[in-house]
C-alpha cells in the first residue's frame, strides 16, 4: 500500500512538472505581438533636418545630430564615424554629398510619408516640392520610445535605399 501511494505521488509530481514545462514552452514559442512603429518620429526628424539644412547660418550638423533626441545612439555613432572618416580622406570635399539625404540636393519644403513597412520598420518619404525625391528612413525602439536608426546611407542597406 505504501509503495502504491509513493508511486502515485511520483506520477502526480512528474505529470505536474511536465505540464508546467509544456505550458511554458508553448507560451515561449507563441509569436510576440507586433507593435506598430511611430513613423511620425521619422517624419519629424527629416523635416527638422531639412529646416536645419536651409538655414543661412547653419548650426554645425554633427553637433545637431549628437544632441538630437529623435536619433538612436547607433545612428549618431555611425554618422560621426562616416563623416569623420570622409573628412580625413578629403578635408576639402568630405563625403561630397549629404549622407542623410543620400544626395547633394534635397526638397527644401520638407517631406510627407509615401509608404511604410511596419514589419521591417522602414518608412519612405517623398519631397513636398519634389515628388520624384524619395528617401528611406528606419526606426528602432529603445526604452519604449521609437527613434530614427537609419536615413539615407546611414544604417540603411543598399537594397532598401531610394533609387537615385
Amino acid at each position: 500500500m505504501r509503495s502504491l501511494v509513493i508511486a502515485l505521488l511520483s506520477v502526480g509530481l512528474f505529470s505536474c512538472n511536465s505540464e508546467n514545462k509544456s505550458n511554458s514552452e508553448t507560451s515561449a514559442s507563441q509569436p510576440q505581438e507586433l507593435v506598430t512603429p511611430d513613423f511620425n518620429v521619422a517624419l519629424n526628424f527629416i523635416n527638422d533636418y531639412t529646416k536645419l539644412c536651409i538655414q543661412p547660418q547653419r548650426t554645425k550638423t554633427s553637433e545637431w545630430i549628437r544632441q538630437n533626441p529623435l536619433l538612436t545612439d547607433n545612428f549618431k555613432n555611425r554618422y560621426t564615424t562616416l563623416v569623420d572618416s570622409a573628412d580625413k580622406k578629403d578635408p576639402e570635399l568630405g563625403l561630397g554629398s549629404d549622407p542623410i539625404f543620400d544626395a547633394q540636393d534635397f526638397p527644401e519644403k520638407g517631406f510627407s510619408i509615401l509608404k511604410i513597412d511596419t514589419v521591417n520598420r522602414y518608412v519612405t518619404v517623398v519631397g513636398n516640392d519634389w515628388k520624384d525625391f524619395e528617401l528611406v528612413l528606419k526606426l528602432d525602439q529603445e526604452n519604449n520610445k521609437w527613434l530614427v536608426d537609419g536615413a539615407g546611407i546611414i544604417n540603411v542597406p543598399g537594397d532598401k535605399r531610394a533609387k537615385r
